[in-house]
C-alpha cells in the first residue's frame, strides 16, 4: 500500500498514530505519519511515499531519491544501514533488498521503505521539543545532523514561542555566523527557518495541538538553504500520558488576593511560643518588639495566660478581631486543626513547621492543611518556610533586622538563604520592601507574589531565588501576561547539567537544567546570576539607578585612577558582553585640550593620575565627564577611584577630593541629561581608616542615585543587569514583542 507523506492528518488520525506507535517496539510514529502531521501545519517536507519492497514508484517523484528503512524496532536508521541517498528509479528495488539484508544483520525486520525526493544541500539544523514536568513543551534549536551530538550548539525555549523569541534563540547559537554566510558560505533563509519553528512551537503551532501521548519530537535535520527550510527527517515519540505540562503545575489559589496586610500587618497572632522555654516563636515575638512593631501581638497557647509578657488566648477561635498575619510554629500534625479554628478571622498564615510535602510521608498532611485553610478563607505561606520580612511593617524573621523601607522585594524558595539575602543585601546598600520565604508554596506561589509586586507601586525591583523549573515556568507566564514591567533578577538553585536524561530524541537527551534555566531567564526577560553576591550586586544596582534612562547600545567608558586596574575593568566588562571601544577622536581631542597636568590617557579607559584628579579639588571630574557624555553617550560610565591613594596623597592639600569627584559625577549626569547609567567603584587598601571612608563615600553616592561597588567584577555584572533590564522596561513601554 502506498502512503503519500503530503497527506494531511486530522485530530482523529493523530490519536490513531499514537495507538499504533504504542504497539511498536520503537514507540514512535513512522516517518511518513510524522511528515503528514507536519504538512498539516504548513511545515515544508520532501515529496515522498511510503511503500512495500517491490512496489512500483509513482511517477511524480523526481530523481535523485532518498530511500529510508521502515521498521517497528528501528530507532536510528543510519546506524543499521537504513538510509541511502542519490538513488535512481532503476536502482530502487536493489537498494531496498540490500537494506533488508543490512537491517537483518542488526536484528531488525524491514517492513517497507520511505522514498523521497532529495532536498538541495543547505545548512543542517535540528528543531525538537520534549514535554518536561511542570514546564510543558521545551523547544530546542541548534546545529543539526551529527553536529548536534559533537558540538551541542543548541538553545532552548518554552512553548509557545513568538517569532522574536525564536530569533533570540537562534542568535544564542555559536553557529549563527555560519547560517549568516560566514566566509563566503551560503546564507541561510532565516525567515523560512523562523516560520518553520513558529509552525511547530508558536501559539497555534503543532505542539499546542498534540495530545499528551506524544512526549518528544525531533526534526533532524531541517535543511535550510538560501530559499527554503525543509524538515527531511521527523521523529515523534509516544509515552505515558500524564499532566506534566505547565498547565498542570500551578499550586496557588485562583482567587485574587490583596497582599498589603502581609507586608504591613496591624494584628499578628503567634502560635507555638512557649511560656517556659523560649523557641523560634518566642524569638519572633522578641524580633517584632525590638524592631518597633506598633500593632497588636496575640500569642496563642492552650494553657498559658501570658507569653513574653503579653496576654495569650487559648485558640484562634477566641480572637475577636481580624488578624492580618499568623506566625505558626506548631508540630506539623497540629497545624491544620489550629488554623481551622481561625475561620474568617485570619488573612495570612505563615507556617514555619516542616514535615509536610517536602517529605513523602507528609504529602497527605500538606493536602489536609491546604484544604483546611481554603475552607477557612486563609491564605497560606509555606509550610516549611522561615517567615516574612516586611520593612514598613516592622516584621522580620531575623534579629536586628534591616528595617529601612525600600523598593526591592524578594521571593525565595529557601528560608535559610532568605536570611543571607537580607544580611548580604543590606551590606550591599539594599533597602528591602520585603523578603518572603515560601517553602513548599502549597497555596501562595512565587508567581502570585510576583504578580502582586508588579501591581504594587512600593516595589520597583523584584528578586527571585528559585529551585524549581516548574515554579520558574509559572513566573514566566505571569511576566509574559503582565501589562507592567519591572526589573527581575533570578538566582537559581540546581543549575548543573542534572535533568538531562536518556531519551529517544536528541532534544530530550540535551534538555538539562543548565540549559533550561537560562532559556527561561532569556524568554522572561530576567537577569540570571550565579551567586548570592551577584544577586545582591544586581539588585543594588537596579534599585539605585534611574531606570527611566534609556541607554543606547552596549558600550561602556571607564574613568579613574588605576592604569592596570582599568585594563582589568575592561576585561571584566568584556566577560559580561559589554565593550569598551576607544572614544571618538573629536572627544579625545577635546579632553586633551583641558587644562590638566600631563600623563593622562584619554582613549578609553580614561586613566588620569592623582595630580589630574587634584585639579579643582576633584571638580575636574565634571569637566571630563561632561565632554565624554556630550560627544559619545555610552550606555554605562564607570568611575573607579582608589580612595586610599587619593585621600592620603591629596587630602591634606586639596581637601575632600573623593567626595568632590562623587558630586561631580552627579553634576555631569544631571547637566548632560544623557542616556548613560553611572556606576562607581570605590577601592580600599584594606586599612581600617580607608574602609570607613569607603563606607561613608558609598552612602553619599547612593543617596544621589549612584550604585557603588568594591570591585570591577561587581560593577561589570551590575552593568549587564542594568542594561538587560533597561531594555526590557523600554521594550514593554513601546509594546514591543520582546516577551511572550
Amino acid at each position: 500500500m502506498l502512503v503519500d507523506t503530503a497527506q494531511t492528518s486530522s485530530p482523529d488520525t493523530i490519536v490513531e498514530f499514537i495507538a499504533q506507535a504504542k504497539n511498536r517496539e520503537s514507540a514512535m510514529f513512522t516517518e511518513a505519519e510524522g511528515k503528514s502531521l507536519l504538512s498539516s501545519f504548513g511545515i515544508d517536507t520532501p515529496q515522498g511515499v511510503e511503500m512495500k519492497v517491490g512496489q512500483e514508484l509513482p511517477g511524480h517523484l523526481r530523481e535523485p531519491l532518498v530511500v529510508k528503512a521502515i521498521s517497528t524496532t528501528l530507532v536510528h536508521k543510519s546506524d543499521a544501514g537504513g538510509v541511502r541517498v542519490g538513488v535512481s528509479r532503476a536502482e530502487l528495488n536493489d537498494v531496498a533488498l540490500q537494506m533488508r539484508g543490512s537491517l537483518a544483520e542488526f536484528g531488525h525486520q524491514l517492513d517497507g521503505v520511505l522514498v523521497e525526493e532529495m532536498v538541495p544541500a543547505g545548512h543542517e539544523i535540528i528543531v525538537g521539543a520534549v514535554r518536561e514536568p511542570g514546564l510543558g513543551w521545551t523547544v530546542m534549536v541548534g546545529l543539526g545532523g551529527v553536529l548536534v551530538e559533537v558540538f551541542e550548539d543548541v538553545a532552548f525555549g518554552l512553548a509557545p514561542l513568538s517569532e522574536t523569541q525564536i530569533l533570540d534563540m537562534l542568535q544564542e547559537l555559536r553557529g549563527m555566523k555560519v547560517l549568516d554566510g560566514a566566509r563566503g558560505g551560503v546564507k541561510a533563509d532565516i525567515p523560512a527557518l523562523v516560520t518553520l519553528i513558529s509552525r511547530v512551537a508558536g501559539p497555534e503551532g503543532l505542539l499546542a495541538a498534540l495530545p499528551a501521548g506524544v512526549v518528544e519530537i525531533d526534526l533532524n535535520p531541517v535543511i535550510v538553504s538560501g530559499t527554503r527550510a525543509v524538515a527531511v527527517d521527523a521523529r515523534f515519540v509516544v509515552g505515558a500520558q500524564d499532566a506534566t505540562g505547565a498547565e498542570a503545575s500551578a499550586a496557588g489559589n485562583a482567587q485574587v488576593t490583596d497582599f498589603s496586610p502581609l507586608f504591613n500587618p496591624r494584628r499578628i497572632a503567634v502560635l507555638g511560643a512557649s511560656g517556659k522555654r523560649p523557641n523560634l516563636a518566642n524569638r519572633f515575638i522578641r524580633n517584632l518588639r525590638a524592631g518597633g512593631f506598633e500593632g497588636t501581638i496575640v500569642p496563642v497557647h492552650p494553657a498559658a495566660d501570658e507569653i513574653e509578657g503579653l496576654p495569650a488566648v487559648a485558640s484562634l477561635a477566641d480572637v475577636n478581631e481580624t488578624l492580618d498575619y499568623a506566625f505558626v510554629a506548631l508540630p506539623g500534625a497540629r497545624v491544620a486543626e489550629a488554623l481551622g479554628q481561625g475561620t474568617g478571622k485570619v488573612r495570612f498564615a505563615q507556617v514555619v513547621s516542616s514535615g509536610f510535602g517536602e517529605v513523602e510521608s507528609g504529602k497527605d498532611l500538606e493536602a489536609a492543611l491546604v484544604a483546611t485553610v481554603r475552607k477557612a478563607g486563609i491564605r497560606l505561606i509555606g509550610p516549611n518556610c522561615l517567615g516574612t520580612h516586611a520593612s514598613a511593617g516592622k516584621l522580620s524573621f531575623v534579629p536586628e533586622a534591616p528595617l529601612t523601607p525600600g523598593t526591592t522585594a524578594v521571593v525565595s524558595q529557601s528560608g535559610g538563604l532568605s536570611v543571607d539575602i537580607l544580611r548580604v543585601g543590606a551590606a550591599s546598600g539594599i533597602d528591602f520592601h520585603s523578603v518572603v520565604s515560601i517553602g513548599n508554596s502549597a497555596d501562595v506561589s512565587a508567581a502570585e507574589l510576583v504578580s502582586s509586586h508588579l501591581g504594587n507601586d512600593e516595589v520597583h525591583v523584584i528578586g527571585l531565588y528559585l529551585e524549581s523549573l516548574g515554579v520558574a515556568r509559572e513566573v514566566l507566564d505571569v511576566l509574559s501576561a503582565a501589562e507592567t514591567r519591572k526589573p527581575v533578577v533570578l538566582l537559581a538553585g540546581g543549575r548543573t547539567s542534572g535533568g538531562s536524561r536518556a531519551a529517544t530524541s536528541h532534544t530530550g537527551a540535551l534538555a538539562g537544567n543548565h540549559r533550561l534555566w537560562p532559556a527561561i531567564a532569556r524568554q522572561a526577560g530576567i537577569t540570571l546570576v550565579d551567586s548570592l553576591a551577584d544577586f545582591a550586586t544586581a539588585l543594588h544596582a537596579l534599585s539605585t539607578v534611574d531606570l527611566s534612562v534609556k541607554p543606547n547600545g552596549n558600550e561602556a567608558v571607564l574613568f579613574g585612577n588605576g592604569g592596570g586596574a582599568s585594563v582589568l575593568g575592561a576585561d571584566a566588562l568584556d566577560r559580561q558582553g559589554i565593550s569598551t571601544r576607544p572614544l571618538p577622536e573629536s572627544v579625545i581631542a577635546e579632553l586633551e585640550s583641558l587644562a590638566v597636568p600631563p600623563g593622562n590617557g584619554f582613549h578609553n579607559p580614561i586613566d588620569v593620575p592623582a595630580g589630574t584628579l587634584a585639579v579643582k579639588s576633584g571638580g575636574v571630574a565634571a569637566d571630563i565627564l561632561k565632554v565624554v557624555l556630550a560627544g559619545s553617550e555610552p550606555a554605562v560610565l564607570i568611575t573607579h577611584l582608589n580612595v586610599g591613594i587619593i585621600q592620603r596623597n591629596l587630602g591634606a592639600t586639596h581637601g575632600d577630593v573623593t567626595g568632590t569627584i562623587i558630586d561631580s559625577i552627579a553634576a555631569a549626569r544631571d547637566e548632560s541629561q544623557s542616556n548613560t547609567h553611572q556606576l562607581l567603584v570605590l577601592k580600599s587598601d584594606g586599612s581600617d581608616g580607608t574602609g570607613d571612608m569607603v563606607k561613608a563615600y558609598a552612602r553619599r553616592a547612593r543617596r544621589i542615585g549612584i550604585p557603588v561597588f568594591g570591585a570591577f567584577e561587581d560593577a561589570a555584572l551590575a552593568s549587564r543587569a542594568v542594561l538587560e533590564q533597561s531594555k526590557q522596561i523600554h521594550q514593554a513601554s513601546l509594546g514591543a514583542d520582546g516577551r511572550q
